[in-house]
């Protein structure tokens, strides 16, 4: 599991019903992407969403799918499932 994307920095927030994540990455292009997300197990909706989105410093608000599609070639969902994983695994959280 690869993403094109180089992560810089992150922080897992275990407090909430499901963890939130804050992931700060480094795109292919060198721009500054920051992430924070967590788990909706919502009927019909489960999977990982976006709370906010930062790209090179302009607040695109909870929309990811441009990079997701365009850069990373898979779906939001899969992308931050990705991210997700990683940040487990460095926090040795137990899913």
């Amino acid at each position: 599991m690869k993403t094109k994307a180089k992560i810089k920095g992150v922080k897992y927030k275990p407090e909430y019903t499901h963890p939130r994540y804050k992931v700060k990455l480094e795109t292919p292009a060198g721009k500054e992407l920051i992430i924070e997300f967590d788990y909706s197990d919502a009927t019909g909706k489960k999977g990982y969403k976006p709370l906010g989105v930062q790209h090179d410093g302009e607040d695109m608000g909870v929309k990811l799918s441009w990079y997701s599609r365009q850069v990373e070639g898979m779906t939001v969902s899969e992308f931050l499932g990705i991210l997700a994983f990683k940040v487990d695994k460095k926090y040795k959280v137990i899913s």
